[in-house]
């Protein structure tokens, strides 16, 4: 499904276990997933980093924010991702998250 920029699935992958990773631009990346963690409630991940590695390799992310698990936090993470992405092409120049090698 088309959420402004990006082709996203619905809720109802997440709540089957999935995630999704993604980029934009090439150098934008990101994944969504669903963190669980021992004690407290579900959340919905979004966690940015600029260029091609993957994720096991980036120290730090540029972003990294938690919403509520449901339809509607799902929705709040989407509109973030789009003003995230708004953010890195006002200025594209290189940008890269810290390499964990």
């Amino acid at each position: 499904m088309l959420h402004g920029y990006f082709d996203l699935p619905t809720f109802v992958f997440y709540s089957q276990g999935n995630v999704w990773v993604g980029s934009m631009f090439t150098n934008f990346s990101y994944k969504i997933d669903v963190n669980k963690p021992e004690e407290g409630d579900k959340t919905m991940r979004l966690r940015i980093w600029y260029g091609t590695q993957s994720i096991e390799n980036v120290e730090s992310f540029v972003f990294t924010e938690e919403f509520e698990y449901s339809k509607e936090g799902y929705e709040e993470l989407i509109k973030v991702l789009n003003e995230q992405l708004e953010v890195y092409k006002a200025d594209p120049s290189p940008k890269s998250s810290s390499l964990n090698l």
